[in-house]
């Protein structure tokens, strides 16, 4: 039971996301070039919102590197003027200061030095600034300490961790900039010096103490203003683009809507012409149901006249053709009601609505039980089966497919017929299974076409019209209809329904 409840609410489920499907679809239809275009334009903005992260992503990368290998430049040639400079020099009455200008023969500290070297790569243009302050400058160093809020925070920063660079994107003096700060650490060639000295702000000065911050400013102004124009020219290629994408879009559009229109046309003249030829098959129709009946009463009522009222005049020999005849026109009798039925099933108008395939189907089993009353057959309905179809279409398959397997069991004692629903690939697959006579899967290609029997009409009757009147109404549905069997095991057929 909970299996079929959930078998109901799953097509239910289906249906409803079709619906919103197509509520969906119908204004992409109704407006294709608008819809893409909006597409469109909004994937070309998201792109160039992209490259432009993206650009100004590469160019702090780009810049970053850049500086931090300025910066290492800068230390090691300051370690190395230390080392191979002022060292050697120290006992040859060379004098190491900050003011060396003034005396002849003097050589500058190396924190001058650094900043000396950093002033002269200054002028050279390229806007970039070196400074190197500290919490203890020198007396003689009227600028030594921090400035504004960003050299506050390098030196806290950088006195915390000493191995880390500080760094930060903004503004400097109006300038777009990227200002890059590593720890002045000292080493020991440095601690004799400066706590020897007298002028020096601290005299217990130790390996590994941050002396003071080397800082970096290089603008960038001239590099975002290039990567701009690159992204503005990017941009009118896109622009182009997509303006030459739309317009060749208008044009397939505006063909495929010329095309539809003319398969419109050709749609409606089919129409037209399907509806002359409907109206030719119901004369037909007529002049079967009508003209072909009438000869055929007059043959079946004369025959049954002679086997009547001149039985003694014939003998064993003609009674038997008699009958014979009279069972031929029975049977093209029903022949052509099949043939009539085939026909209404093909072109009868279909009315969707929500269908319990479990109550119909008990509803023709109890019809074929109350026909043969003498019959004991175990009929299993699985309950809740609920689709959406033409009830009277979906009865008369069902009568068919419950009609055989009533008449395929008749020679059993013990007999099943089973129907219930299974779930394949997301899908709700119908079946119909009995134990009756079976048939050969060799020749299953043939059961749902017309007039086609697998059985003799001595061991069962019909005309071959059944299934084929099945497939027509399933597939008029959209499902498909299959069978399986084996001979003397019986039979399962099985169906779907969207």
């Amino acid at each position: 039971m909970r299996s079929a409840s959930s078998s109901v609410i799953s097509s239910d489920v289906r249906q409803q996301l079709k619906r919103c499907w197509a509520a969906c679809l119908t204004p992409l239809y109704k407006h294709t070039i608008l819809v893409l275009s909006v597409i469109f334009c909004s994937g070309t903005l998201l792109t160039l919102g992209y490259l432009s992260h993206a650009t100004t992503t590469l160019v702090q990368s780009a810049a970053l590197q850049g500086i931090t290998l300025h910066a290492e430049s800068l230390m090691e040639l300051r370690n190395l003027y230390t080392s191979e400079v002022v060292d050697r020099v120290n006992g040859h009455n060379i004098e190491v200061t900050h003011d060396y200008l003034q005396k002849p023969g003097a050589i500058p500290l190396p924190a001058t030095f650094s900043m000396e070297l950093g002033r002269r790569i200054s002028l050279r243009g390229s806007g970039m600034v070196v400074r190197l302050y500290s919490n203890y400058p020198f007396p003689w160093r009227k600028d030594g300490g921090a400035h504004d809020d960003f050299e506050q925070q390098a030196l806290a920063a950088l006195q915390a961790r000493p191995q880390q660079p500080y760094y930060r994107f903004e503004d400097f003096q109006g300038r777009a900039s990227l200002r890059y700060a590593t720890a002045d650490v000292m080493h020991a060639e440095c601690i004799s010096c400066h706590n020897a000295r007298p002028d020096s702000p601290k005299h217990d000065w130790k390996v590994g103490d941050v002396r003071g911050v080397l800082e970096i400013i290089r603008p960038l102004d001239s590099v975002v203003a290039q990567s701009r124009t690159d992204l503005r020219d990017v941009f009118i290629l896109f622009g182009v683009l997509l303006v030459l994408g739309l317009g060749a879009l208008a044009l397939v559009v505006t063909r495929l809507r010329r095309v539809s229109v003319e398969l419109e046309d050709q749609v409606t003249q089919r129409t037209i012409q399907l509806a002359a030829a409907n109206q030719e098959l119901e004369a037909f129709s007529y002049s079967v149901s009508h003209d072909l009946r009438a000869p055929l009463r007059s043959i079946d009522g004369f025959s049954r006249a002679l086997l009547d009222d001149y039985s003694v005049q014939l003998d064993e020999v003609g009674k038997d053709y008699l009958q014979r005849v009279r069972a031929a026109t029975q049977r093209m009798g029903q022949l052509i009601d099949d043939m009539l039925k085939l026909s209404r099933v093909t072109r009868s108008e279909m009315n969707f609505e929500t269908v319990n395939l479990s109550v119909l189907a008990q509803t023709v089993a109890d019809e074929l039980q109350q026909a043969q009353p003498e019959r004991r057959v175990e009929f299993v309905c699985m309950p809740g089966m609920t689709v959406r179809g033409d009830a009277h279409l979906l009865k008369i398959a069902l009568e068919n497919l419950l009609g055989n397997a009533w008449k395929f069991t008749s020679k059993r004692e013990d007999a099943r017929i089973k129907m219930g629903v299974t779930h394949q690939v997301g899908a709700s697959v119908y079946f119909i299974r009995d134990n009756g006579a079976g048939f050969d899967m060799a020749y299953v290609g043939k059961l749902f076409s017309a007039f086609q029997r697998l059985h003799a009409m001595a061991e069962f009757s019909g005309t071959g019209i059944g299934l084929a009147t099945v497939q027509r109404i399933i597939h008029r549905h959209g499902g498909r209809v299959w069978a399986e069997g084996e001979l003397g095991k019986g039979a399962t057929f099985y169906f779907t329904l969207p």
